[in-house]
């Protein structure tokens, strides 16, 4: 899949643009000067995910990718995080199987912690 996706991001207090972000499934397919522009991954939990991935580490840990892109799991509630996950520096969004109203709340939180991120770390991305 290799989708363009827009959100409305908070420029000002007063002013809200609509960001353009492209979704990948297949990141081995990105070019070198595409990885700069990579703000967040979902981890499944295997470190095998990261295989091929520019930063990871000689043993495959994936630490350093996580300082360059927010790193998110998405889980059911009641079941288990993966142990890699509660190792890595990964923000874990947590929905109900039984309350999918919910879902919202879980979806703004993704939004605030990746434009919390991106503020912070990839400056030359906003807008």
């Amino acid at each position: 899949m290799n989708a363009l996706r827009g959100h409305a991001a908070p420029v000002t207090e007063n002013q809200i643009v609509t960001v353009p972000y492209r979704i990948v499934d297949n990141p081995l397919r990105l070019d070198r000067k595409d990885w700069d522009r990579v703000v967040a991954v979902f981890v499944a939990g295997p470190g095998w995910q990261f295989k091929g991935w520019p930063g990871l580490m000689p043993d495959g840990n994936p630490v350093n990718i996580f300082t360059r892109m927010k790193a998110f799991h998405l889980k059911f509630e009641g079941l288990p995080t993966d142990k890699n996950v509660l190792k890595w520096d990964v923000t874990v969004l947590t929905v109900s199987k039984n309350k999918r109203h919910l879902d919202s709340v879980c979806a703004l939180k993704f939004w605030e912690e990746l434009d919390r991120f991106i503020v912070k770390n990839k400056r030359h991305l906003r807008f």
